[in-house]
């Protein structure tokens, strides 16, 4: 059974506990209450009692400051790398969607994002760690731009003497051409082969 609407006083509603019969303004009755802020306001009768009103605007306050936190990001560059993340996992017949790759479910709220992941750093960006893998804080970092092109479903390894990189990796600490070591790895040649500097008049030649 409802409250009764002439007698409040001592009830609570939420954050707000009634304290005495206040003015009347032809609206129905209205009561002065005082939040658990400690602000006192006059409130009808019939908020209270229907759950439209349950503190004196302060909780709702406190709402939006929260949300202009979170939001006040909504420019940065972090929101937008979430931003595209999401919207690659969800287009339809994409190459994201085709593949079942998905990020994590609580990731659909920028906050719990942000709380996994933290701010990009300056010159960073996503990266999956398993390209084949989902987003997900296990499975995600942030990266440089030759890391993340060094980590594609596409790049070629190439591991000798107990060291594996990419045909890229090896070229830059080579000092070598990648076309050169992906010629070589055409020909079916051994990662030694592959790997052995060219000669001085082989490099005039090329």
């Amino acid at each position: 059974m409802g409250k009764p609407l002439n007698n409040l006083q001592g009830f609570q509603f939420g954050s707000l506990t009634v304290l005495q019969l206040g003015k009347s303004n032809g609206n129905g009755a209205i009561w002065l209450c005082q939040c658990k802020c400690g602000t006192q306001k006059e409130i009808r009768a019939s908020d209270m009692v229907e759950g439209k009103v349950n503190s004196c605007g302060c909780e709702h306050r406190q709402r939006i400051a929260k949300a202009n936190v979170t939001h006040g990001m909504k420019h940065t560059r972090t929101y937008r790398l979430w931003g595209a993340m999401k919207s690659r996992c969800n287009r339809i017949n994409q190459d994201y969607s085709c593949r079942g790759i998905t990020y994590d479910e609580s990731w659909e709220s920028f906050e719990n994002f942000l709380a996994d992941m933290g701010e990009v750093p300056y010159g960073l960006s996503l990266d999956r760690i398993n390209p084949n893998g989902n987003y997900e804080k296990s499975n995600c970092r942030w990266a440089t731009q030759e890391q993340q092109a060094n980590n594609k479903r596409s790049s070629i390894f190439i591991e000798y003497n107990g060291k594996k990189q990419t045909v890229s990796q090896w070229a830059k600490e080579l000092n070598m051409n990648h076309h050169t070591l992906r010629g070589r790895l055409k020909k079916g040649l051994s990662a030694e082969q592959v790997l052995t500097p060219l000669p001085a008049d082989e490099v005039k030649a090329s």
